[in-house]
């Protein structure tokens, strides 16, 4: 796996290649992931459908959004994170020219084909004309438990407090966030830990700074949990991050 990331950190691509690998039920919550299949299939399960999709397919995850993927060796997927900020903060045309500038800079060093720009503009318009779509948005009690857990993620933030935030007994607010969220508060909780964890490696922080700044006092379980969630460990993604 390889890594790009932006200066300004708006932008991320990456690139999966000949691993055999199953990414769990996770999602992305600042950002939309567009993702293209370059070579051999990836089967990936979301709105509750499991579709196995081949070369030349390309897939929108939207955040929030509960999702699998698992590949094969012999696969390679480029995958795109746009921060969910960057659809207010300019116009489409300047998203895709940004997108293109990018693209150029990783594709002779990835072998990627240019025409698969075209593909990353289209999906980006189909992104910003669906934007505020009711269908993609949470309800008002699970967006404040999730917004909740994400300022407080590094700190113990007890269930018994989060459901009286919102009027629901605990239990039913665990099935009720798992079933929008494809986790339990806990484990979204990690995830989101994992991620911050993930952003301060990217901006140059050391491995032990990020794993306390974000509630892991144990450097096993650090590893464990961010190599579930990312791909790979800790040590790797510092290795196979760069940026453009």
């Amino acid at each position: 796996m390889q890594y790009f990331i932006s200066d300004d950190r708006m932008i991320e691509f990456v690139v999966t290649e000949d691993i055999t690998k199953e990414f769990g039920l996770h999602n992305h919550t600042g950002h939309y992931v567009i993702s293209f299949i370059t070579k051999g299939k990836a089967t990936v399960f979301y709105n509750n459908v499991s579709v196995v999709l081949a070369k030349g397919d390309t897939f929108i995850i939207r955040p929030y959004m509960p999702h699998s993927v698992a590949v094969e060796r012999g696969s390679q997927i480029l995958s795109m994170c746009v921060k969910k900020d960057l659809f207010s903060a300019q116009s489409i045309d300047e998203i895709c020219q940004t997108v293109n500038t990018k693209f150029d800079e990783i594709a002779a060093e990835t072998g990627l084909e240019t025409g698969i720009k075209s593909e990353l503009n289209d999906a980006v318009r189909l992104i910003a004309e669906t934007i505020g779509d009711e269908r993609y948005k949470l309800s008002a009690d699970i967006q404040q438990v999730a917004d909740k857990i994400a300022e407080k993620s590094s700190k113990i933030y007890s269930l018994d407090q989060l459901s009286e935030d919102v009027y629901i007994s605990k239990y039913h607010l665990i099935r009720k966030f798992k079933s929008k969220i494809g986790l339990t508060p806990h484990q979204f909780m990690i995830q989101v830990r994992v991620r911050n964890a993930q952003k301060e490696l990217a901006n140059g922080g050391r491995l032990i700074d990020a794993a306390i700044d974000n509630g892991f006092y144990d450097s096993s379980h650090f590893d464990k949990c961010f190599e579930k969630i990312v791909g790979i460990s800790p040590s790797e993604y510092l290795k196979k991050s760069r940026g453009i």
